[in-house]
């Protein structure tokens, strides 16, 4: 980009020098046919042309400049538009978003016109603004920097889980950030249901080992001491005892019943 630069005043040294090394030999020849007066016309006329040639020149370098750098710019545009990810430019100093593209528009519900009227932290739930304060106060002057998962909200009121990278830039000639967004709701509730289900497993392990156990292992005691018992009073009270825990069995296998048919929904 810096050789880029120095391209056109470089082509503007090597005219000058050719021109000179060219036409210095010509200029001695006719000053010697001529009188004084003619010959400073004969010089002017030399640098006039000598501009004119060289201003062709550097006029279609320039315009050559010129179409390759909207050339680029029209490829940049078109990369940040038709980007998959959502993504926008927003002004570091106001958080105003500055401009967005399409995906942005559908993943979030607002129209362009809308988003230009807000800022970063209207797509927020409250709780995280401050959150956002802190992220943006201790990044300043990274260039590039990937800000984690972050809570979003749509139009709609829907929430949203979004990886965010950012990058500061100028945008307009005013200090603003560019940033990608990658929307990993789907992920997250994923995990989370996967989360849920290992916990009603390690409940429903429990109820097994636990609950389940505890009835049925005094079940079978009552059998023994019901069997080996003589008194008519005490068989009486184990069977009492023995519809209490059949009772708390069958509470147990019902609990660990519902949770299966939660398991099976999800």
């Amino acid at each position: 980009m810096r050789l880029k630069s120095f391209k056109i005043p470089f082509i503007f040294l090597i005219i000058g020098i050719l021109w000179a090394l060219l036409s210095q030999p010509l200029l001695s020849t006719l000053d010697q046919n001529f009188s004084p007066g003619i010959r400073d016309i004969i010089r002017s006329l030399n640098h006039f042309v000598f501009v004119v040639f060289a201003s062709i020149i550097l006029y279609f370098e320039i315009k050559r400049q010129q179409k390759r750098l909207s050339l680029s710019e029209e490829q940049y545009r078109r990369l940040f538009e038709m980007n998959p990810n959502p993504m926008w430019v927003y002004d570091s100093a106001t958080l105003r978003f500055v401009v967005v593209n399409n995906s942005a528009v559908e993943l979030y519900g607002y129209t362009m016109d809308e988003f230009s009227s807000m800022t970063i932290q209207d797509i927020r739930p409250y709780e995280e603004r401050k959150k956002l304060a802190d992220a943006i106060y201790n990044t300043l002057g990274h260039e590039v920097r990937r800000r984690g998962t972050w809570k979003h909200l749509k139009k709609d009121g829907g929430l949203l889980y979004i990886s965010i990278v950012a990058y500061d830039m100028n945008f307009n000639e005013k200090p603003g950030t560019l940033v990608m967004a990658n929307d990993i709701t789907s992920v997250i509730l994923k995990e989370e249901l996967i989360k849920s289900q290992n916990a009603a497993l390690l409940e429903i392990a429990w109820l097994n080992s636990h609950k389940v156990r505890k009835s049925l292992c005094s079940v079978m005691s009552l059998t023994t001491l019901l069997k080996d018992s003589d008194s008519e009073y005490e068989r009486k009270e184990y069977i009492g005892l023995m519809e209490r825990c059949t009772h708390e069995l069958d509470d147990v296998l019902k609990a660990t019943n519902n949770r299966v048919d939660e398991l099976m929904e999800f």
